[in-house]
């Protein structure tokens, strides 16, 4: 399995215990995710450190009233273990930060990562009205791929950005009792489909409201399995090549 979304940086790890237990969980690797500059830091360090472990950088849109400047992310990108630039994205959740400020740094965001050429990992909640027309602007500059993090919206929006050729990627939440994700679930074709924690957050069912972990992601994908009627080793198979092929540039799970 591969976690293509987690924060193992999260002071609620021991991360070095965590990636020790990879063998176990049936992990082959993760990708930690930074939010802020010092956060993708910490995501490079530990990957430099351990080789199943591949970061992203980039600035959550929750973090822009204390960090606009991305120069700092801008230096990492060139650092051979790091994979993709994100999280970033609109969260309209909130009030704060403000919607038109969140907007504008989203771009300047998104123009970085168009001339990294890597894949561009995306947040987006509550904000579909703003952020289809960005990201479909966008697209023909996003070479390298793009990936709508722990999707939330409906089936309408994820076959839009099918047509895109985007990456949906699906965490916990579509285990919750009260999740309708099924028609979304099924929307996305084998070869645009990621599995994801967003860990230490959305622990799946049964472990709901727990600190999440990297080896949790095995309840999305069967989660995801149930949903489009298969089985959870051809889901399993799907994911990780898919992961493969987007961040670590391999062809069909081979080197």
């Amino acid at each position: 399995m591969i976690d293509s979304h987690c924060h193992l940086t999260d002071d609620r790890y021991d991360a070095d215990a965590v990636i020790g237990a990879f063998d176990r969980d049936g992990l082959e690797a993760v990708v930690t995710v930074g939010y802020d500059t010092a956060s993708s830091v910490a995501a490079v360090r530990l990957a430099e450190k351990h080789g199943r472990v591949f970061a992203s950088v980039g600035v959550h849109p929750s973090e822009l009233s204390h960090e606009s400047d991305f120069d700092g992310i801008t230096r990492l990108l060139s650092h051979p273990k790091v994979v993709a630039y994100g999280e970033i994205g609109l969260d309209y959740h909130w009030n704060e930060p403000d919607r038109e400020v969140q907007k504008k740094k989203f771009i300047e965001q998104l123009e970085i990562a168009s001339a990294s050429r890597l894949p561009v990992i995306i947040h987006s909640r509550e904000c579909d009205g703003d952020m289809f027309p960005i990201l479909k602007r966008y697209a023909p500059k996003l070479g390298g791929g793009v990936v709508m993090h722990c999707f939330s919206s409906s089936a309408e929006i994820a076959a839009e950005y099918v047509k895109l050729g985007f990456y949906i990627s699906f965490a916990g939440t579509v285990t919750f009792r009260n999740a309708k994700k099924g028609d979304a679930v099924r929307a996305v074709p084998d070869e645009l489909l990621l599995a994801e924690t967003d860990c230490p957050y959305l622990a799946p069912m049964p472990h709901r409201g727990e600190t999440n972990y990297p080896a949790y992601v095995r309840y999305t994908i069967e989660k995801l399995a149930e949903e489009r009627g298969t089985t959870f080793d051809i889901v399993e198979k799907i994911t990780e090549n898919n992961a493969k092929r987007l961040f670590f540039k391999m062809k069909g799970g081979e080197k």
